[in-house]
């Protein structure tokens, strides 16, 4: 499922609205780089692990309710050749508080496209220029200016680099040495940087090779984050933007 400044798309597949591992299911060719950003992505998988008993995957797409600040999420499907919405959900409920555990899934991500990479670095307004990394379309104030870069899901192209993507409990570890912040005062895009001058090598305990892929962001690329609050950040997406829905 997938909340973004244009809707909320729903998909059957591993992920809601994102194509994950099961690419033979409905719009196999559709690119996780297809979805509009910025989007908050949360995986039905991982959703399904939560809940107790877990759920199987049958197809319906349970609800989901945000005890912190009582959001209730039901899905809702729109046929692709008219504009009639029906539900499409289960009568299972599923609390989330989007919890990050290390070497657990994540459950919701926040997807975001790449708008200048290094080389579009711009002196006066980026410094410390030896820092920068990439300018992203995801405003810090959407996540309360805390988040952090992932490796990342899968199936999504980045192109110009494609070290370490990972699935699973891979996508959701943390890419060492890259902070995310504001672009400046006057700018609702986000930063990301190097927090040491030295970079990978520097803020690896290893090659570097788990943030290495960070130096060679392009514009178009996309990346995820995850929220340090996942359930005040689709609060926040809500308020916003509001949500529509459709089926991919």
């Amino acid at each position: 499922m997938c909340y973004s400044k244009t809707s909320l798309f729903v998909n059957t597949l591993g992920l809601m609205a994102v194509i994950a591992t099961q690419l033979h299911v409905a719009n196999s060719l559709m690119l996780l780089s297809d979805v509009p950003t910025p989007s908050f992505i949360i995986d039905l998988q991982a959703l399904r692990r939560i809940a107790e008993p877990p759920l199987n995957d049958n197809g319906e797409i349970p609800c989901i309710r945000c005890p912190k600040n009582n959001l209730l999420l039901q899905p809702v499907a729109r046929d692709n050749d008219s504009d009639n919405a029906r539900h499409n959900h289960s009568n299972n409920v599923i609390s989330c508080n989007f919890q990050i555990i290390d070497g657990q899934p994540a459950i919701g991500y926040l997807h975001s496209t790449v708008t200048r990479g290094r080389d579009d670095a711009i002196p006066g307004e980026d410094e410390p220029i030896s820092t920068f990394l990439a300018e992203i379309d995801l405003d810090p104030t959407l996540c309360f200016s805390d988040a952090h870069l992932v490796l990342g899901l899968n199936n999504h192209h980045v192109g110009s680099y494609y070290w370490a993507r990972s699935a699973g409990a891979g996508s959701s570890m943390e890419a060492p040495g890259v902070g995310y912040g504001n672009s400046s005062e006057s700018n609702s895009k986000g930063v990301l940087r190097w927090l040491d001058e030295g970079g990978p090598t520097a803020c690896n305990s290893n090659d570097g090779k788990r943030s290495e892929w960070v130096n060679f962001l392009r514009r178009q690329d996309t990346v995820q984050l995850l929220p340090h609050d996942g359930q005040d950040t689709l609060l926040e997406f809500y308020k916003r933007y509001g949500l529509s829905s459709s089926i991919l």
